[in-house]
């Protein structure tokens, strides 16, 4: 069954913040819940952990009401450090898990344990303040998983982190959901993350505007652009085609949404007519483009990132 948010609203005030969300995290998939700041997804995740109470709907995890004595089983990554600065790495990741009811071997072994696989352990003795803020976010996530919970929720893990950080933090996403635990992470950088998710709800001002699986919703767009690298610029073999839409028209790179009713093959066919083509390639939509058709308005890229 996994954890379900069912029908959840919340407001400050005149302002709903959430405006009736519902979706399903499944063990094993791991889940995003993306959106531009302001969205919504902390102010979720705060009622998702009791920190909030809902206006209406409710949290279940295998078809139970959630309160306090489940969420002792829970793993949660603030957005916000929640780290002391003054406290050596090892004995921080050690301390959180005696919160969690660790003893203390069983706490200092997972603690290594996970340093390691975090690139961390020979850390272990140095100030937390004292590191970069990536293995500060590596070393919050340590914390987050040191008593091995059955459900991680994670508010913006990527956030500000380097290209090595964020690789080493997927794959520990990665290997948590091949072991079969119910992962759940929030993210406004929605093309960094398009490849990490299996499943994703993605909300704006509150509501949700998309929701499935990732394969299944780039695939089925319709929305496909075909990639040609032209050293000519005449674009009149374009002319056949009054469907296709010039995406980007930079240097040698020419961009075209086909539309689904197009061979892009036909397209490539005429491009090749009229001279070289050194490179071609059909991709699908971004979850940036897909969210921005899903929430329609003319909304620009304000807050989502790739």
């Amino acid at each position: 069954m996994g954890l379900e948010v069912i029908d959840v609203a919340h407001s400050f005030g005149d302002r709903a913040a959430l405006d009736g969300v519902s979706f399903e995290v499944v063990p094993g998939v791991l889940t995003g819940l993306l959106g531009p700041n302001g969205a919504g997804k902390t102010t979720l995740m705060r009622v998702m952990l009791g920190v909030l109470d809902p206006v209406r709907g409710e949290v279940r995890f295998d078809g139970r009401a959630v309160g306090d004595a489940t969420r002792q089983h829970w793993g949660y990554m603030p957005q916000e450090r929640g780290l002391y600065p003054a406290m050596r790495a090892g004995e921080q990741v050690v301390y959180f898990g005696r919160l969690h009811g660790l003893s203390r071997s069983d706490a200092e072994r997972r603690a290594k344990a996970l340093l390691e696989e975090l690139g961390l352990l020979d850390r272990w003795g140095e100030r937390t303040d004292k590191l970069s803020g990536g293995l500060q976010q590596r070393l919050q996530l340590a914390a987050a998983l040191v008593h091995d919970p059955e459900v991680i929720v994670l508010d913006e893990p990527f956030a500000g982190l380097d290209p090595v950080a964020v690789a080493s933090l997927s794959e520990s996403l990665r290997q948590r959901t091949r072991d079969g635990r119910t992962v759940l992470f929030s993210s406004h950088q929605l093309d960094l993350v398009q490849d990490l998710c299996q499943d994703i709800t993605m909300i704006d001002r509150g509501r949700i505007v998309l929701q499935g699986e990732v394969a299944t919703l780039r695939g089925s767009s319709g929305r496909r652009q075909l990639r040609l690298h032209v050293s000519s610029p005449n674009r009149d073999w374009l002319l056949p085609f009054p469907g296709v839409a010039v995406v980007s028209d930079e240097a040698d790179e020419l961009r075209l949404a086909v539309p689904a009713g197009l061979d892009p093959l036909e397209v490539l066919d005429a491009a090749r007519r009229a001279g070289p083509v050194a490179d071609f390639g059909l991709d699908l939509p971004t979850l940036s483009q897909l969210f921005l058709a899903a929430a329609g308005d003319g909304r620009d890229l304000a807050g989502v990132r790739s």
